[in-house]
């Protein structure tokens, strides 16, 4: 991913600095569209890069951008569609769109019977978490505090 095409976040500055694994440079905390990540700052002639995990460089994949169903990684649409990440798997049939909430997507449940996501909904008796493959299945969970109560 290009310079021109990302934000750099310098609010790591003040933190211990992190190095490249591949050329042993300073990393540097991008902003891109599927979320933060480390870049190499020796980058073009280094293209090495890591995962942001609690703001820290890791190999592992913060479970904020991943999709609920699918696993794969969740893309930031552009600011001219709207404010929402979607699922990379999109065109091979993973259908997930989640809202942006201040740069991360929303929390997404799933259903316990049938695996689809869950929707928040109102009803005759309050607020409840209902499956997104209604009337195909019937499964309802209580909300407790903004969450579906398992």
């Amino acid at each position: 991913m290009s310079e021109s095409n990302s934000e750099t976040d310098n609010s790591s500055n003040n933190e211990r600095q992190h190095y490249c694994p591949t050329c042993k440079k300073p990393l540097r905390r991008i902003l891109g569209k599927m979320g933060p990540f480390w870049g190499c700052s020796g980058f073009p002639d280094c293209r090495a890069s890591l995962n942001d995990v609690d703001g820290k460089p890791s190999i592992d994949v913060d479970e904020h951008y991943r999709c609920p169903l699918c696993t794969r990684r969740l893309v930031k649409a552009d600011e001219e569609k709207g404010d929402y990440w979607f699922c990379s798997g999109y065109s091979k049939g993973c259908k997930v769109t989640l809202t942006d909430h201040d740069g991360v997507p929303e929390a997404a449940y799933q259903c316990q019977k049938c695996n689809h996501l869950l929707v928040k909904r109102s009803g005759k008796n309050g607020v409840f978490w209902g499956c997104s493959d209604y009337p195909n299945c019937t499964a309802s969970y209580n909300d407790d505090n903004n969450r579906p109560k398992f």
